[in-house]
């Protein structure tokens, strides 16, 4: 009961995690409505997906950051404006670049809303109502999910793809007012000055990724032996580790030393970053299929994907009630596996009923990737770091997801030559389940064997790996 209590103080925070998952989960099937009236090839619109992740993954750890020293609340409250504002520029764009540009600034938004969601909960609420209160405020989110292909492909077909951007607006504005009732929380071990915060490191893992990505989306037009491709990954790559080498050098890094040698939160972000692009691939990959290979309109194709979107709204109830009862590795070693087999299944079937309970199964599983990791995080470190370590878990989580979306649609448009066709999407599937599956027999191996010792800090905390 306390739990649902809990729960229910919270709705205006779950309100804004499910403006961001609808956000996104309404774009996917509006897309090749999108490239239509702006004049692009679909497989030319993946940067409005990646460019908003990359976003949101660069920008979590100072967003995180900023939310410790001036208030969770408040950071989560300007975030939530300037994911509205954003999303009303985004619907009166005209032309791909900037729009794109106006998506990036969205992900900054959305960045700012999910770390510091995330701590609000971890840090008004007791070690054992946590795990289902996270889950449930992903299950509240994952209302967005499941709507999201719906809402895409309707508003696609009928009042126009603007109005995927601009449904956010008034669902921010209630979770704006809401958010001002939920108590607010700092944390007050760290120095109060933004001027502490580490902008350097901020500046160099943003560069790093954006230009590794953008070396990335070179490889479709341009192949493997373009002199521009390398260059801009080996940039990227560089901007990465002068990242490492900023954060070993400051006073007050993004990431303490000390969540690194936590191996229950190492294991957590390394599996869970994989199943999580596996949930971005399978999403794109429905896409192409539904309506490119098999010709569904926009609305039919949203429709259908509502089974695979179910499972992904699923998956944060049930992950909590999991988490809550045994460690979150184990939950998340098993979810891994599931998700490779039905990564595996919608590659293989041919007959639509049983493509649909595949997207079923590779919703739920791949999207407890992300909210048993979600939920683990706030079960192995204290309360207090919750902002950082959410923070830093989002940035290989959503980022990486980010470049899965530009890494497959290479791939896809290689091997369909600029096309997606039925050969290039069952590649991408199946090479995707075989790493989801090798991650998570290795994530179960090492828990089996005692690798990942619970911390000190969550020591009586439920979900903790023993």
């Amino acid at each position: 009961m306390s739990a649902l209590r809990s729960s229910l103080r919270f709705f205006p925070v779950g309100i804004a995690l499910l403006c961001v998952q609808l956000d996104f989960f309404s774009l996917g099937l509006a897309m090749p409505t999108i490239a239509k009236g702006l004049g692009y090839q679909v497989t030319d619109l993946q940067w409005l997906v990646s460019a908003y992740l990359l976003a949101i993954g660069a920008f979590t750890i100072p967003a995180g950051r900023i939310g410790d020293l001036v208030g969770r609340r408040r950071t989560l409250i300007v975030g939530l404006a300037l994911f509205a504002v954003t999303s009303l520029i985004c619907g009166l764009s005209t032309e791909l670049v900037p729009l794109v540009i106006s998506r990036a600034v969205q992900g900054i938004g959305a960045a700012l809303i999910i770390p510091n969601a995330f701590a609000l909960i971890s840090n008004d609420t007791t070690p054992r109502e946590r795990p289902e209160v996270v889950g449930a405020m992903i299950g509240l989110s994952g209302v967005g999910t499941a709507l999201g292909p719906v809402v895409g492909g309707v508003f696609a077909s009928t009042v126009g793809w603007q109005w995927v951007f601009w449904i956010n607006v008034p669902l921010a504005v209630v979770a704006i007012l809401g958010s001002l009732r939920v108590h607010e929380s700092r944390n007050d071990t760290i120095d109060r000055s933004l001027a502490s915060i580490d902008w350097w490191g901020a500046l160099t893992v943003m560069l790093g990724l954006t230009l590794l990505s953008l070396g990335i989306d070179n490889i479709g037009p341009y192949g493997w032996r373009s002199a521009l491709t390398w260059g801009l990954m080996i940039a990227g790559v560089a901007g990465l580790v002068v990242f490492a080498l900023v954060e070993r050098r400051a006073a007050s890094p993004l990431v303490h030393p000390r969540l690194l040698r936590n191996r229950p939160y190492v294991a957590l972000i390394a599996v869970g970053t994989i199943g999580n692009m596996g949930v971005n691939i399978f999403i794109l990959m429905a896409t192409f299929d539904l309506q490119v290979i098999r010709g569904f309109p926009a609305q039919q194709a949203g429709l259908l994907f509502v089974s695979g979107s179910v499972g992904v709204a699923l998956s944060g109830p049930v992950g909590g009630w999991l988490c809550a009862r045994f460690p979150a590795t184990r939950v998340l070693a098993f979810a891994t596996i599931v998700g490779a087999g039905g990564l595996t299944l919608i590659s293989t079937a041919s007959i639509l009923p049983v493509y649909l309970a595949a997207l079923a199964l590779a919703g739920l599983a791949c999207g407890m990737a992300y909210s048993v990791t979600q939920i683990g995080v706030q079960s192995v470190v204290p309360p207090q770091q919750s902002g950082e370590a959410t923070s830093f878990m989002l940035m290989p989580l959503i980022a990486l997801g980010g470049l899965a979306v530009v890494i497959t649609s290479g791939i896809v448009e290689q091997i369909g030559g600029g096309t997606p066709t039925a050969g290039g999407v069952s590649t991408v599937l199946l090479g995707s389940a075989a790493v989801m599956a090798v991650a998570g027999a290795a994530l179960l191996l090492g828990e089996r064997l005692g690798l990942l010792h619970e911390t000190d800090a969550a020591a009586s905390v439920p979900g903790t790996p023993a």
